[in-house]
């Protein structure tokens, strides 16, 4: 057998009102990180798979000498372009000195290596004075603006992402879509069949020479008429009771999009630098393609964003006071930044091994605090605070994986999910003070969440009339698990999901576990640290 599970724990797995401890799964999952049957191995999430720390590039440029002023009164718009050009160049910070920068569009950040930084959230201050629908003109989803949920005031993405007239290059009434990686070439076919956990898969020899060690490619798996690969996904087998004919959001985009990194290549012999999320079976047509534009090493830290203290509109009716966007990002990081009065604190969209550090949200009402969109895999965001009153909180939606949340406070808020079908998460160590926001997503977007979803190690204290919803609610999770949950418990049928038992298992009610973080440990576990 690929992975050997005590008694114990296989009957825990098989009944999701079942009793064991965390120290128990702990020690199951570190005689195999990369397969156990309900926690994922996230270890991956961050900036270069957590493996170094957030670089410090030298200051090539700073706002100052090009002209800002800081005085909360000028327009210093001008100036910060010229910087983020200049640094454009040949990569390096743009220092934004201590002072209040008054902004009138926003800042796109579309070279690899640029890093934009203050000297602190509380000294360094981008002011800025109109929203995305002021600067660029409403973006039109059908009645909803788009800057609903995506596009931010720093806008981190590859310069195909605007046209030449500055505004973004998107069509008419087309949503989502182009947030998308957007692959390039087919660089080889994947033969054979492998394990989810396997961290080997085969190519034609002659392919092979297209995968460079060291790469980031785009791996796709194709969605059978069967729906085989999206059950897979779901997780537990009593998923496939799920309608999935309304799933249009899954279902008429066939395919599933993983970027990840070559680690070495030796004839037909691909080795990857992380395990797979999934089984590689021929009916799945697995293939490596060209990730396509993308920027890496984008950095946006010790900065403060303020935003006009506005009145919400009404839902998805905002235009645009977003704080920080990452779109076909890679090994991009905030870090230390700190948002108020923002409509969407910060969002990614097909993002990848990013780290959020230190971020906070305050003032008044927001509609996301924080969102993971669209193909986003192994993120991590860390020592956060929310203290905003979140229409949603943390959100996850469309197949994203390995993204984990860890080290955080919120104020208001919940654990959300837009549907779509995230699944492989964790969301560890983190105090949710008062449970009062609520899910999303459309009719057509799928199930709640999908296989492998981790809360370990959370503070509930309570809000709303059922207080442990999405949160501390076992019908939500498929073949995942609540692990000291301490906090109203919610015994309610989830939303979006078919009711009843899907091997959610359950440890350490009411008290705090061990490991107490579960990402930390599973990165001290693979750097060879132990727990």
């Amino acid at each position: 057998m690929r992975f050997a599970l005590s008694v114990a724990l296989c009957a825990v797995a098989s009944a999701g009102s079942a009793q064991t401890t965390g120290a128990a799964l702990w020690a199951e999952y570190a005689k195999n990180p990369n397969a156990h049957p309900v926690i994922p191995n996230c270890s991956y999430a961050g900036y270069r798979h957590g493996e170094k720390p957030l670089p410090e590039p030298k200051v090539v440029a700073n706002v100052r000498e090009l002209g800002a002023k800081g005085d909360g009164k000028t327009d210093d718009t001008s100036a910060f372009e010229a910087a983020i050009k200049k640094a454009g160049e040949s990569g390096g910070a743009v220092l934004v000195p201590a002072g209040t920068y008054n902004l009138s569009r926003p800042l796109k950040l579309t070279a690899s290596g640029v890093v934009l930084r203050g000297e602190g959230p509380t000294k360094s201050i981008l002011a800025f004075q109109k929203s995305l629908s002021d600067a660029f003109g409403p973006l039109m989803g059908g009645s909803s603006n788009q800057y609903s949920w995506c596009g931010g005031l720093i806008w981190v993405a590859p310069a195909d992402s605007f046209n030449t007239d500055g505004k973004p290059a998107v069509a008419a009434n087309e949503i989502q879509k182009w947030e998308h990686w957007r692959p390039g070439a087919v660089l080889a076919e994947v033969r054979g069949a492998a394990k989810r956990g396997d961290v080997t898969v085969t190519v034609d020899p002659a392919a092979a020479a297209k995968l460079k060690p060291g790469s980031t490619v785009l791996m796709t798996w194709e969605n059978p008429a069967d729906l085989s690969l999206l059950h897979a996904m779901a997780g537990h087998a009593k998923m496939k009771e799920y309608d999935w004919g309304k799933a249009t959001g899954l279902t008429e985009r066939p395919r599933w999009d993983w970027p990840v990194e070559v680690a070495a290549v030796k004839g037909g012999t691909v080795t990857l630098k992380q395990p797979l999320r999934l089984d590689v079976k021929p009916e799945w047509k697995v293939r490596f393609e060209d990730l396509g534009p993308s920027v890496s090493e984008v950095g946006v830290e010790h900065l403060g964003i303020k935003m006009p203290p506005h009145k919400l509109p009404a839902h998805l009716k905002y235009t645009g006071f977003n704080g920080v966007y990452l779109n076909r990002a890679l090994h991009c990081w905030v870090s230390d930044v700190h948002v108020e009065n923002v409509d969407n604190g910060l969002i990614h969209a097909a993002a990848k091994n990013t780290t959020v550090t230190g971020f906070a949200v305050r003032g008044g009402e927001c509609h996301h605090a924080t969102a993971l969109r669209v193909a986003s895999h192994d993120n991590l965001i860390e020592k956060f605070r929310i203290d905003a009153k979140a229409f949603h909180g943390i959100n996850t939606e469309y197949l994203a994986t390995g993204n984990v949340w860890s080290d955080g406070v919120m104020a208001h808020g919940t654990f959300d999910s837009h549907r779509a079908m995230s699944f492989e998460l964790i969301r560890t160590n983190i105090t949710l003070e008062a449970n009062d926001g609520r899910p999303g997503g459309g009719g057509g977007a799928g199930p709640f969440l999908g296989a492998r979803v981790v809360h370990w190690n959370i503070t509930l204290r309570g809000g709303g009339k059922d207080p442990g919803l999405y949160v501390n609610q076992p019908d939500a999770i498929s073949l995942g698990a609540l692990v000291g949950v301490r906090g109203p418990k919610s015994d309610a049928n989830a939303w979006a999901m078919v009711p009843g038992d899907k091997g959610c298992v359950i440890a350490d009610e009411g008290k705090e576990p061990d490991p107490k973080d579960l990402y930390q440990a599973q990165l001290k576990l693979r750097l060879g640290g132990g727990k």
